[in-house]
């Protein structure tokens, strides 16, 4: 599996021959990400944020579309694999409008979390279809996603062996968010990779033993 950063929440990832693009957003006026422009054979879009999770204008056709806030609970099943949805609040205040989901699917092996815009801690019943997962793409940069101090339970709770921080101040994005020195420092006993680029591969083999971060650059 391959999983690349192209900024904010967005990523791609390859398992199984298929291209999985996760939350594209907007460019340029996100503040000067460039457009993500690769193709895909599914885009997944954990809620509708044009602006910063949902924009597929400026990724070539054709692709199939995944919407995660419309997933039925079995979920979806495209070319092997099944993309399931976990219906969470962008607050923690769990308001009506604030609805985002965690999207989770299994690929060669690999079970991955992608945490979207989560707000809150989580219930024992909406952690339980993604506790014990291999890979964790989380927001790192604070409110208005998780608080930066509930991270750690978050993720002793969902115990995870690799972390990717997403959703972080960077200079290509306009959000009044933190950097994701921010994040690391509530995590001191975690390992740190950095990969000096915006990509790693990960099989069931190469899982480290405990929880680490992997460290990326954004490609956009």
């Amino acid at each position: 599996m391959r999983i690349k950063w192209y900024g904010h929440a967005a990523f791609l990832i390859q398992a199984q021959g298929v291209r999985i693009i996760l939350d594209p957003y907007r460019s340029p006026d996100r503040g000067g990400h460039a457009p993500v422009g690769d193709s895909a054979d599914v885009v997944v879009v954990s809620h509708e944020n044009d602006k910063y999770h949902s924009h597929l204008g400026q990724i070539p056709p054709p692709f199939h579309l995944v919407r995660a806030l419309e997933l039925p609970p079995e979920g979806e099943t495209f070319r092997g694999i099944t993309f399931q949805a976990v219906p969470v609040f962008e607050t923690p205040e769990r308001l009506h409008g604030d609805e985002v989901t965690i999207v989770y699917f299994r690929a060669e092996g690999l079970r991955v979390a992608f945490l979207g815009d989560l707000g809150h801690l989580l219930t024992d019943e909406e952690l339980g279809p993604i506790r014990g997962a291999d890979v964790v793409l989380v927001p790192a940069g604070g409110t208005p996603t998780i608080a930066l101090d509930d991270v750690p339970a978050l993720l002793d709770a969902i115990d995870p062996r690799i972390v990717v921080p997403m959703h972080y101040k960077t200079p290509k994005i306009d959000l009044d968010i933190r950097p994701v020195e921010e994040f690391l420092a509530r995590l001191p006993d975690d390992q740190v990779v950095t990969v000096g680029g915006s990509e790693f591969a990960i099989d069931r083999d190469s899982l480290p033993e405990r929880r680490t971060i992997v460290r990326l650059d954004f490609a956009r």
